[in-house]
C-alpha cells in the first residue's frame, strides 16, 4: 500500500468514525447487490436521472429510472469522489469538484453503489 493510499484509508476511517459519533445514518454494514434491506427509514426512490454528490452523500439516495436512461453524477464537494457499482456494472471514475460523469444502465434491476474514497457513502439506482 502506498503512503497516499494509507492516508486516504485513514482519512476515510476517521471521517466515518466522526459521522457515526455525530449520529450519522451509516449503519456500518456493507451493502451488496444481492442484499435488500427494508425498514421504515428506507428512502423512497425519486424519478430522476441526476445524482448530486454533496456533503459526502449521494442526493437523492435512491433513484428510479427506465432501462436505457443515462444517469449523470455531479460532484459538488471539494474532494474527489466516485460512483462505483457494488457489482462492477458501472464506475464513473474519479470526479473532482464540479466534474460530472454519466452511465447508462440498460438492464432492469437494483444497482447499489458507493464512493471508492468514502465507502460509507452508499446509494441505489432502481432500473425498470
Amino acid at each position: 500500500m502506498t503512503i497516499r493510499g494509507a492516508w486516504t484509508l485513514l482519512a476515510a476511517a476517521t471521517l466515518a468514525l466522526g459521522v457515526a459519533a455525530c449520529g450519522g445514518s451509516d449503519s456500518g454494514t456493507a451493502a451488496t447487490a444481492s442484499t435488500t434491506t427494508t425498514s421504515p427509514m428506507t428512502a423512497t426512490a425519486e424519478k430522476t436521472d441526476k445524482v448530486e454528490i454533496a456533503d459526502y452523500k449521494f442526493k437523492p439516495e435512491v433513484i428510479e429510472v427506465s432501462a436505457g436512461t443515462k444517469v449523470t453524477f455531479t460532484n459538488s464537494d471539494d474532494t474527489k469522489h466516485t460512483a462505483t457499482a457494488d457489482d462492477g456494472s458501472f464506475d464513473t471514475g474519479d470526479l473532482d469538484q464540479g466534474d460530472s460523469a454519466s452511465v447508462t444502465l440498460s438492464k432492469p434491476g437494483e444497482f447499489t453503489y458507493y464512493c471508492r474514497y468514502h465507502p460509507f457513502m452508499k446509494a441505489t439506482v432502481e432500473v425498470n
